[in-house]
């Protein structure tokens, strides 16, 4: 659900490097937090990863008033893994937390995670239901959205801090590498055969889930990450609909 309905939003918004640079900056806090408990302080990762990437939002939010959002999610996503990388170097057991930030292990979540995700799943959809006119409205139109009172800048922060929320609660679950095609690829894939905006939510809400039950289904029986195969199947899913649809 916090896939899809952050990911159609992403969308909309025409910043699906956001996702990426969102992960990559929680990818640093954690690696924070990991190297933190290293040296004997006992912090879990969410608090950590979830700062590093408000942060990257609101750096994000700055560059979109400039007109360039891109560019300021590119400069905190260099400065995010610059961060993430010495402070995973100087960690001990480097190589398995390593694996475990970058790419995820739905089977290893914690009863802690399973909260988190719920949790932060619950003020998406809660935030979403109460600014959807105003998300959909700043996204398709902002210059309307401004001259009809609506405070483009504050509303834009928001979507992008709910956005950044959900992809640090998906973190330890798919990891920072896959996130993103977890996130936008069935908003995508959606989008390109969605007739409407609902049916966009729909469409990727089912791709999301069809994907992650087959990745669980298969990474049961051959030793892969559900996460990799979900990403693998939704990655595909999107270029055979692009393709399938230029093609007619």
């Amino acid at each position: 659900m916090s896939s899809s309905v952050a990911g159609s939003l992403t969308i909309f918004r025409k910043a699906s490097f956001l996702v990426a640079g969102a992960s990559h900056s929680a990818l640093a806090g954690a690696a924070v937090a990991v190297f933190l408990n290293s040296i004997g302080f006992e912090l879990y990762y969410f608090p950590m990863a979830l700062a590093f990437a408000s942060l990257a939002a609101l750096l994000a939010s700055y560059s979109a008033r400039k007109g360039d959002i891109n560019t300021g999610i590119a400069v905190s996503f260099a400065l995010s893994m610059s961060i993430a990388v010495i402070a995973l170097s100087a960690t001990k057991e480097y190589a398995s937390k390593a694996w475990q930030l970058f790419f995820g292990d739905m089977l290893l979540l914690t009863d802690t995670d399973i909260v988190v995700i719920s949790v932060s799943t619950s003020i998406l959809l809660i935030f979403a239901a109460i600014y959807y006119y105003k998300f959909i409205f700043i996204s398709f139109d902002p210059e309307g959205a401004e001259a009809s009172n609506v405070n483009l800048h504050v509303v834009d922060l928001l979507l992008i801090t709910l956005i950044s929320i959900s992809v640090v609660s998906a973190l330890k679950a798919v990891g920072a590498i896959l996130v993103f095609a977890i996130f936008v690829a069935p908003a995508a894939a959606a989008r390109e055969v969605g007739r409407s905006i609902e049916s966009v939510f729909y469409f990727s809400f089912i791709i999301a889930l069809m994907s992650l039950l087959i990745g669980l289904g298969i990474s049961s029986i051959l030793p892969i990450p559900a996460g990799a195969l979900a990403a693998l199947l939704v990655s595909s899913l999107y270029f055979f609909v692009t393709v399938f649809r230029n093609s007619n």
